[in-house]
Order: C-alpha cells, then sequence, then structure tokens
C-alpha cells in the first residue's frame, strides 16, 4: 500500500505540474515570441524587445504571476534577464536547459521558493520553475529558451488536494484488502482447527482400537498358556499314567517267564515305553510354564535363568534396571504390577533367546538384560558370543533352519508386535549375537 500510494502520488505531481508548466509556458510564449525573433541572428536583444518584455512583465496581471524571467541561447548566452549584469555572459547551460534547447518543456516545483538567484517579494511562496523553447516563427528552429518563474501557491494546494484524496483512496482499498484477507484467514483457521480437532478425535479412536487389540492379543497369549498348561495336565494324567501302567505290566510278564526270547522282547518293550513316557513328560514340561502371573519381573528372570543354568551347565549374566537407571530388583520393583501377558512374554522371549544362545554359540558370553525405559517400555535382550550366522536369513524370510531355530524367531517376532512392541535380532562382528525386544507396558483401562 505504501509503494503503490507513493507511486500514484508521484505520478499525479508529475502531471499536474507539467500540465501547469505546459499552460504558463503557453500563456507566456504568446507574448514573448513575437519579440524574441532578432535572437536567431544575434546573441543578445535590441533596446526595443528589452523595453517591450519589460513592459509586459510589469503588467499586474502578469507581475502577480511571474517572479523573475530570463531569455537564454541556446548555447548557454544570457540574452535577456531582470539582472543586467547577466545580460551577454555565457553560463554553463544546466540539464534543463539542454533538454529545453531540444524543444521540450520543462518543469521543477519548489514547495519552498528557494531558487538561487530569485528574490521574492513575499519569501517562501511556492514557486513553478518553467523552460520553455522559442522557435522561429517560419522556420521552427529552437533560437532560445525562456526561464521564468511562476507563483504556484494555487498548484501547491492542488497538489496538497490530489495527495490526500489519492492516499485517502488507496489507503481505503488497502484496508478493505487487509480486512478481506483477513477474513480469509481466519475462516480458514477455523477450519483448520475443525479439521484438527476431527484428525485429534480419529487418532485417538485409533490408539482406543490398538490398545484394545493390544490387549486383545495379550489376553489371547494368556489363553494360549492356559490351554498349554491343561493340555500339559492331560497328558500327564491321561497318556502318561497309561505308559506307566503298561511299564509296570510288561515288567511282570517278564518274571513270569523264563524264555530268553520272550525276555528279550519284554526288555525291548519297556525301553520303549520308557522313551514314550520321557518324551511326553518333556512335552509337559516344555507346554506348562510356571505359575508366573503372581511372580515378580525379578523371580520370572531368575526362574528363567536358573532353569537354562541347571539344563545346560554354562553361566549367564543378569542385569536388572529400573526406569530411574537404579540396578537391583528394588529398580525394577518400584514400576508396580504388570499385566500377565507381559510376563509371559517375557518368559517366552528369555526362554527362546537363552536356548538359541546355548544352541547355536555353545552357551559362549550369555547374558541377560531387563530394564524399564522412560518410555514405559518393559526391554529385554539376550546376548551371547558369536554364533551361527544363518539365524539372520532365517528371521528374515522366515524359513525353518536347522533344529527349528527360524520358527522360534519368528514366533517371538510375532507375539512382540502383536503387543505393540519392537522386535530386533542381529549379528554383530564384535559383539557376536543380540536378541531385543521393547514392549509398551500399556493400560489396562
Amino acid at each position: 500500500m505504501l509503494v503503490v500510494g507513493s507511486w500514484v502520488e508521484a505520478q499525479i505531481r508529475q502531471g499536474v505540474t507539467t500540465n501547469s508548466a505546459v499552460s504558463a509556458a503557453s500563456f507566456l510564449s504568446g507574448f514573448v515570441t513575437p519579440l524574441a525573433q532578432e535572437l536567431a541572428e544575434g546573441d543578445t536583444l535590441t533596446i526595443g524587445p528589452v523595453l517591450a518584455i519589460d513592459e509586459v512583465l510589469r503588467n499586474p496581471n502578469m507581475a502577480e504571476r511571474v517572479v523573475s524571467v530570463r531569455l537564454w541561447k541556446p548555447d548557454g548566452i544570457v540574452a535577456y534577464s531582470d539582472d543586467l549584469s547577466l545580460v551577454g555572459q555565457r553560463i554553463e547551460p544546466s540539464p534543463d536547459l539542454v533538454e529545453a534547447a531540444k524543444g521540450n518543456v520543462i518543469a521543477n516545483f519548489s514547495r519552498d521558493g528557494v531558487v538561487d538567484h530569485v528574490t521574492q517579494s513575499t519569501p517562501g511562496r511556492p514557486l513553478l520553475e518553467i523552460y520553455s523553447p522559442i522557435r522561429a516563427q517560419w522556420t521552427g528552429e529552437v533560437i532560445a529558451i525562456v526561464e521564468f518563474y511562476e507563483d504556484a501557491s494555487g498548484l501547491a494546494e492542488v497538489l496538497d488536494r490530489a495527495r490526500l484524496n489519492s492516499w485517502l483512496i488507496v489507503g481505503a482499498v488497502g484496508m478493505v484488502m487487509v480486512l478481506a484477507l483477513l477474513g480469509i484467514v481466519h475462516s480458514g483457521t477455523i477450519l483448520i482447527g475443525r479439521q484438527k480437532r476431527s484428525l485429534e478425535e480419529a487418532l485417538e479412536e485409533n490408539r482406543a482400537l490398538l490398545r484394545r487389540v493390544e490387549r486383545a492379543s495379550g489376553r489371547s497369549a494368556e489363553l494360549t498358556e492356559q490351554q498349554l498348561r491343561r493340555v500339559s495336565a492331560d497328558l500327564h494324567d491321561g497318556p502318561a499314567q497309561l505308559v506307566s501302567l503298561a511299564a509296570l505290566r510288561v515288567g511282570a510278564l517278564s518274571l513270569a517267564s523264563d524264555d530268553p526270547r520272550v525276555q528279550g522282547d519284554v526288555m525291548v518293550v519297556t525301553k520303549a515305553l520308557a522313551d514314550a513316557m520321557q518324551d511326553i513328560r518333556d512335552i509337559c514340561k516344555g507346554l506348562s510354564l510356571p505359575e508366573i502371573e503372581t511372580q515378580s519381573l525379578e523371580e520370572i528372570v531368575g526362574a528363567v535363568v536358573a532353569s537354562h543354568e541347571a539344563r545346560s551347565g554354562s553361566k549367564v549374566e543378569v542385569t536388572l534396571f529400573g526406569q530411574s537407571g537404579q540396578m537391583g530388583e528394588q529398580a525394577l520393583g518400584e514400576q508396580g504390577e504388570l499385566a500377565p501377558y507381559l510376563k509371559i512374554c517375557l518368559y517366552r522371549f528369555l526362554q527362546e533367546g537363552l536356548n538359541n544362545a546355548f544352541r547355536h554359540a555353545g552357551g559362549m558370553d550369555q547374558a541377560v538384560m531387563v530394564a524399564m525405559n522412560d518410555r514405559d517400555e518393559l526391554v529385554a535382550e539376550v546376548r551371547n558370543g558369536f554364533g551361527a550366522p544363518e539365524l539372520e536369513p532365517q528371521l528374515e524370510t522366515g524359513k525353518k533352519g536347522k533344529n527349528g531355530a527360524g520358527i522360534g524367531l519368528i514366533g517371538l517376532r510375532e507375539r512382540v508386535e502383536a503387543l505393540g512392541g519392537r522386535f530386533s535380532f542381529q549379528i554383530l562382528k564384535e559383539q557376536g549375537a543380540i536378541l531385543h525386544m521393547a514392549v509398551p507396558i500399556g493400560s489396562e483401562k
């Protein structure tokens, strides 16, 4: 708005000043041109034209309008001046004089009326400086330039009114544009706010649904473990008892017969029944989890590690961290009771990780870390020394490798991600294998 207003004001000032200058130049040239025709042959005027010009300028109407007059030759010689000492002198032409010698009317407006070599009867009046060419009557050639200064009080008032009106119009238009833009921005802000609230509501609904899905996945894991526990109990109470009874009866048959052939068959059957019983016990042991619902994290970690050390004869380094970064049971105990499905997930993760560490790395440099981070996540890691590198592609492709290790890792990944957690497996050249999980503690609401 400021740029446009300044440009409009400058255009109006230039246009009004030029029009006033052309009008004044035409008026004065009508008197001076016939008297200045002898300048086509000489550099100064004779006494007759000089007296005639003085008479014209002493006219009351002309004297009230015109403050000072000079006649110039195009080469800079002063042919006439109200200051007689300048007549006949050659003065370096100003740029305005040079431009007027080309046939153009040049005008300059001075609001304070301060101009060199011009003395006003009323100091401070605005002046309009005009350079107008004087042409030969028959050839049209520029033979002189008249420089005069006109009282511009009326022009100053016109310019003031024009400037005020132009700024009022530009300001009004600019204000309307600003108000329109503010209205557009305000309506856009309201729309964006409404859409933001809608998105936040939708996001909250999605979060609630995600929490429900995670809780459902956790409860599904709990139900699965309960079902496995029932299957284990059924195997122990059913087929295991029958196999034990069959083994006892077969043993009695060997005592009732002295036939070496019969005793040999009885020994084969007895061994087969003993192997079947051991397999059933192993299956029951693998299916059934200890009663971990009422155990703390420290007890769960200790149970898994102790069971692994007893089975494998290897050692496991255990590190426990709380959310505050403190180590030990007290630090983890500050976190409160966790959901059963999180305890089951942790138990299976540590169990599978330690089994793989012993199977593929011989139990070298086994370490377990369990922590609570500041993002309210249960974090667990199982580390071991250098192991078989084929585990990593099995984890990515989901194919079963030797000893079924790949299926165990895939199952762990699905179990952890179903609870909204993160799962990773890495084999590092200098640190060995690292199995990592982070599961959000979540809310039970």
